[in-house]
């Protein structure tokens, strides 16, 4: 591949490498995961009984589709992620998103609510905000919820860590106020804190005996009592942007949901519902606009493959969060593939493809035996603890790196077809916080510990203290939404829940036990 080094639109420079590109041809004969592809695809690449190895959309072993009538029934649910500064902020955006045209929610959290921690923890106040929204109380749950009526949308609520039964409790809190029952409820909560210390959390922000018992109450309450919310979302997006192949990404995330299902059979559940999240990982801060032209190629793939829910990145989150512009561009993206394209009219339109159906085959038979190499290390867990799975994210990041610097992986505009940074498109950045903003957020925080009834608050966590000590299968949601409606904090409760399963009430050390 040749690129040009003279500018030409310089008077004197020549022009070069347009005969190159003339006759250029692929370089890489490889899937984006390193799988080798034919040069032609035949009956016998994806032989078998049609059946046995496909049926109809609707029907076992739904590789066509989980609906018979798939999009044509009704599009799938068009969301955006969305979550920065305080609870209001958010509140405003996710109301934008639905003027848009957004048919669902998914709000994320800052790293402060991700790990459990008050938003005046000593040592969090420069990122409060920041990544995500703010949230340690239930008011603040309130304030996050106003106006939107929870029984008539679908909220996807991004936490993954043991801090996940806290948020929910707060959000089935907010409904109760609200007159809600928990069946009326739609939507979906991550709930992974398997793969939440590969999110760049150290192993004491993320411990993972806490992690998956917490992550099974999710399970086992949304299972009993929420029949229309997805208790868990398996989330191998962000292990993929480690470097992982497709193949890995499936048997990772696999193992990781066979280990939440060995949990939940022992509690006598043998139905329950999750999702699995994916999203583009090929977004560069370089020559930003292109990304909107990546985002539409990976949510056509979605769609093509049947996706029930889809969030668009936004073209500018390698520099920032999205702005209100990036963000409806990314829902406009959606609205061209739902109403222009056509891709919904037809069920599965790629099914009976001889490409598509071999390297589905391909892929599953790489992804069972994945599965096979984390069972021979005493499963996902035992991989885990050992750092069985941190050596193989690390090769893989490392493999993908090199393959990118000796330009084996071709990414426009990063290490191809650059352009000169004083020429590339400016992107009105997302601002950070102000200093202000978060100072009123912490005096908002403060006024709520001075409001709050001492002794309801020291009560409910006595509580909660005898309830998380009552043993693995004792489910804590129940006790937790009557915990946050007594004033307890996010972190508070955290804390007790560490501390019950030998952990130290706070992780950075910063902090005493309340009790």
């Amino acid at each position: 591949m040749t690129t040009p080094s003279e500018d030409p639109r310089k008077p004197d420079a020549p022009l070069t490498g347009y005969l190159d590109a003339y006759f250029e041809k692929p370089a890489r004969l490889k899937t984006w995961s390193g799988l080798e592809v034919k040069p032609v695809y035949r009956p016998e690449d994806a032989a078998g009984d049609y059946e046995e190895r496909l049926g109809d959309p609707g029907q076992f072993p739904y590789a066509r589709g989980i609906h018979a009538d798939m999009y044509r029934g009704k599009f799938w649910t068009r969301r955006e992620v969305c979550g920065y500064g305080s609870p209001e902020d958010t509140n405003q955006r996710m109301k934008f998103l639905l003027t848009q045209g957004a048919s669902g929610l998914n709000v994320i959290f800052d790293i402060p609510t991700m790990t459990g921690m008050d938003a005046d923890h000593p040592m969090v106040e420069e990122e409060v905000g920041v990544q995500g929204t703010s949230l340690s109380t239930v008011e603040d749950m309130e304030a996050l919820m106003a106006g939107l009526p929870l029984d008539g949308i679908s909220m996807s609520i991004v936490v993954t860590s043991h801090a996940a039964p806290v948020v929910l409790a707060m959000y089935l809190a907010v409904a109760r106020k609200r007159g809600l029952a928990p069946d009326r409820l739609r939507g979906t909560i991550q709930n992974d804190p398997l793969h939440h210390r590969f999110c760049g959390y150290p192993p004491a922000y993320s411990p993972l005996n806490l992690g998956l018992k917490t992550a099974v109450d999710c399970l086992e309450f949304c299972a009993r009592q929420m029949p229309h919310w997805y208790p868990i979302n398996v989330n191998a997006y962000d292990l993929r942007e480690e470097g992982l192949g497709a193949a890995e990404e499936i048997g990772f995330s696999f193992a990781m949901a066979r280990t939440y299902i060995d949990r939940a059979l022992e509690r006598g559940l043998w139905q329950f519902k999750f999702g699995v999240h994916t999203a583009g990982v090929s977004l560069v801060p370089q020559q930003p606009l292109n990304n909107i032209v990546r985002v539409a190629y990976e949510a056509l793939a979605a769609v093509l493959g049947g996706a029930q829910s889809l969030h668009c990145c936004s073209y500018d989150e390698p520099i920032a969060l999205p702005t209100e512009q990036a963000h409806r561009i990314a829902i406009r993206t959606q609205q061209i593939l739902a109403y222009e394209t056509g891709a919904g009219n037809a069920a599965d339109p790629l099914g009976g493809s001889y490409f598509i159906e071999a390297l589905t085959d391909r892929l599953e038979t790489e992804a069972r035996a994945i599965l096979s190499r984390i069972a021979e290390q005493g499963g996902m867990y035992r991989a885990i603890e050992t750092g069985w799975v941190d050596r193989e994210l690390e090769n893989a990041a490392y493999r993908y790196q090199q393959e990118v610097e000796r330009r084996e992986r071709i990414i426009v505009g990063s290490n191809a077809f650059i352009v000169p940074p004083e020429r590339d498109h400016e992107v009105p950045a997302h601002p950070r916080p102000t200093v202000e903003a978060v100072h009123a957020r912490l005096d908002r925080l403060k006024r709520f510990r001075d409001r709050r009834d001492a002794a309801s608050v020291t009560a409910a966590l006595l509580r909660l203290r005898d309830e998380a000590s009552r043993g693995e299968r004792h489910n804590l949601i129940p006790c937790l939404i009557d915990v946050v409606q007594a004033g307890v904090t996010l972190g508070e409760a955290v804390g007790v829940m560490r501390e019950a399963y030998g952990h130290a009430w706070d992780p950075a050390g910063q902090l005493p036990s309340v009790l």
